[in-house]
């Protein structure tokens, strides 16, 4: 797939001609503010950063450190129709809090579609799975790191799935999806799915346009800080995420 992930699908979906990217509520940096408690993205954050730099001595907590490990298919769930419907209505809640239009934007957006299942094909087409959580948070990342650098470049499966990876495995170190119900599961990779999405279109909406490209790239970066994930110390390659040179 060319470019950000999703962004072929959020060009005719996420963003019609009526929305802008200010209305998605981008501006107000809510992206980090709608993920569910039960992502543990600080702790993940800090795993993926100790794989980054190789030190196995990377704290994420004791507790953490002594549960058994999460088997790839502990990230895998079955979605629900139901369940999708509240997560949609709970982003919208919780984006409400820093920006009503943009919160009322998304949700007359959700009303008319189903945001997460038209992101199946595009996701497909690089080896990823919209009922995975490992695959959600490589979309995510991949789209906030590039965001971040105000860059708007292929994304091949081979660069995918090698993130999607690195993600297994902090996933599966940490244990932290291990005893996570489907509900669970679904709340978190969906809230990442939807703020890759976002991402994709803000980054469409600002090409030609530095000032917009350098507050999407703070917004980005901010929001990301916020899941103990740097993007500034990190490169991304085809192999995956590199410490930065």
């Amino acid at each position: 797939m060319r470019r950000t992930l999703a962004g072929m699908f959020v060009l005719a979906v996420i963003m019609p001609a009526s929305l802008s990217a200010q209305d998605t509520g981008w501006s107000n940096g809510f992206w980090s503010t709608t993920l569910p408690a039960i992502a543990g993205t600080d702790t993940l954050g800090l795993a993926l950063r100790g794989r980054l730099q190789n030190d196995d001595s990377a704290d994420t907590g004791s507790d953490t450190a002594a549960t058994p490990p999460t088997a790839p298919a502990d990230l895998r769930y079955t979605p629900s129709h139901e369940r999708r419907i509240a997560n949609f209505a709970n982003f919208v809640a919780k984006s409400r809090l820093s920006d009503r239009q943009g919160a009322d934007n998304l949700a007359k957006l959700f009303a008319s579609q189903d945001v997460v299942e038209g992101m199946k094909a595009p996701l497909d087409a690089v080896g990823l799975r919209i009922d995975d959580v490992a695959d959600a948070y490589a979309a995510w990342w991949i789209n906030a790191w590039q965001a971040s650098h105000g860059r708007d470049e292929d994304v091949s499966r081979t660069m995918a799935i090698a993130v999607r990876n690195q993600v297994v495995e902090a996933m599966a170190s940490s244990g932290m999806m291990r005893s996570a119900s489907d509900a669970a599961k679904q709340e978190m990779a969906e809230s990442l799915l939807i703020q890759a999405a976002l991402i994709a279109a803000a980054m469409e909406q600002s090409k030609g346009n530095a000032a917009l490209t350098r507050a999407i790239a703070a917004v980005a970066s901010q929001g990301a800080r916020g899941m103990n994930v740097d993007l500034t110390a990190m490169d991304l390659t085809e192999h995956g995420f590199v410490p930065a040179r």
